[in-house]
């Protein structure tokens, strides 16, 4: 794996993280001071992963970083990333509005996935036979998971002779967090000066600290709480510290794995194994917090701490993942990438605001923005939509956004393994990207008639 054995030096590494930390402050003076980020809500590191690509080797070349680092960066952020969501709480009990949006996640992951192979096979079967259809599976884990994913799993295409996999996938999760902000923005607004909104009645109707990405209310909110006493340790240090330390038992259990499979003569599976590493780190995480939960250990834990530090990590994922796409292997694929996001755009937006005109009692509208948010870009990009429909958070439509992402992932993890198929079972032929549409489309099936069953309950339909 090249995310385990790139050689690099401490010093390279300390350089690499100024230049993203000073692209990153950058990001946080635009959003401050110009009207066009403080308009569509443009967070800090978006901005800073395009700057870091327009200064960068492929453009201006006025900074001079390896795209393949920063992909190296991605992968590992990713795992801390799903381990600090892992020990979060998550205790909280799901409610019907967030179990119906959990599975409008699925089912749109879903359409995303048969959007993407449609157009792949299409490409290969009317216009270029050499195209690989790869890409299109690679359309809903940009939209619908975000950059981490589809660069963990598109890198590990590499091993199958599809090494431009995890480029593929950043370039699209790009595309997907400006569908995400720019079109969202524009619905949002739409909707509020329509009278849709619950808590607005005026697009211009954001305070000072949400537009200009700064704080100035007094006092500031609080952003964790204390849990052991400073004299004896640093309570930031101890949930660091745990991270860090479910990381290396991830790598440890990830390891293992893979020699299991060597020595049953899967070797060749192996590529795969550790591009999951991510889920093996948030399963593990979710192990620890149930554990320590159980036996009264997780009040050393706080929220606060663990939602700051999983920000901290998504920044610089976010960042470095943009940072990292190579726009030479962006612009051969351009044509079909952009005909897939913008088909999916519409599907996404169309879907997603039909189901929540017919199933949602409650603020059906935020809802809507919230998740089309997501499903474009990643829960941060949905929240900060909801905000602008729901700037005090005064509903539960931000908080069930959250644990509805639970239940999105744990129906998506089996996804994951379904679109390996075509690489680990068909050896890249064409039969197996219809074996995965096919199973694709099965789950749809199974995913609307277990909705049904257990979330789903219709309602009288409400336009917006």
């Amino acid at each position: 794996m090249n995310a385990w054995t790139l050689s690099l030096s401490l010093g390279r590494f300390m350089l690499d993280v100024a230049l993203v930390s000073g692209l990153l402050l950058a990001g946080v003076l635009a959003r401050r001071y110009v009207g066009f980020f403080r308009r569509f809500l443009i967070p800090a590191n978006l901005i800073a992963g395009f700057a870091g690509l327009v200064v960068g080797p492929e453009l201006l070349g006025w900074v001079d970083f390896s795209l393949e680092r920063m992909g190296v960066y991605v992968y590992h952020l990713l795992a801390l990333t799903f381990i600090g969501v892992g020990l979060q709480g998550g205790m909280q009990k799901h409610s019907r509005a967030a179990i119906n949006l959990g599975f409008i996640q699925i089912m749109t992951f879903l359409l995303q996935a048969l959007v993407g192979l449609g157009v792949a096979l299409t490409v290969v079967y009317f216009i270029n036979p050499d195209f690989v259809p790869a890409v299109g599976v690679l359309l809903p884990l940009g939209f619908g998971m975000g950059p981490g994913i589809a660069y963990a799993i598109g890198q590990g295409w590499g091993a199958y002779g599809f090494p431009e996999g995890g480029s593929i996938g950043l370039t699209i999760a790009a595309i997907g967090f400006l569908v995400a902000y720019f079109s969202g923005i524009a619905i949002a607004s739409r909707g509020i000066r329509r009278g849709h909104a619950v808590f607005v009645r005026s697009a211009d109707s954001l305070g000072p600290d949400v537009r200009t990405g700064v704080i100035h209310t007094e006092p500031p909110p609080v952003a964790a709480r204390l849990t052991f006493s400073p004299s004896s340790v640093e309570p930031l240090t101890v949930h660091a510290a745990l991270i860090a330390l479910i990381y290396l038992g991830a790598y440890g259990v990830t390891l293992a794995l893979a020699e299991g499979l060597t020595r049953i003569g899967l070797a060749h599976e192996t590529p795969t194994l550790w591009s999951f590493h991510f889920i093996l780190a948030n399963l593990l995480a979710f192990t620890v917090r149930r554990v320590m939960h159980r036996r009264g250990l997780d009040r050393a834990l706080d929220d606060g701490f663990l939602h700051r530090l999983t920000g901290l990590l998504a920044d610089y994922l976010i960042a470095a993942s943009i940072m990292a796409i190579s726009l030479r292997i962006a612009w051969a694929y351009l044509g079909p990438i952009l005909a897939m996001c913008l088909i999916t755009t519409v599907v996404t937006y169309v879907t997603i605001k039909w189901v929540s005109e017919r199933v949602f009692d409650d603020y059906p509208f935020e809802r809507f923005v919230g998740i089309y948010g997501e499903m474009t870009g990643t829960i941060s990009s949905g929240l900060a939509l909801v905000r602008v429909t729901d700037p005090e958070f005064a509903s539960p439509v931000a908080q069930d956004l959250v644990l509805s992402s639970g239940i999105a992932l744990g129906f998506g993890f089996p996804l994951l393994l379904v679109i390996n198929l075509p690489f680990t079972v068909f050896d890249g032929a064409l039969i197996g990207y219809w074996a995965v549409a096919g199973i694709l489309a099965a789950y749809l099936v199974f995913i609307l008639a277990l909705w049904r069953r257990f979330g789903l309950r219709r309602k009288k339909t409400v336009s917006f």
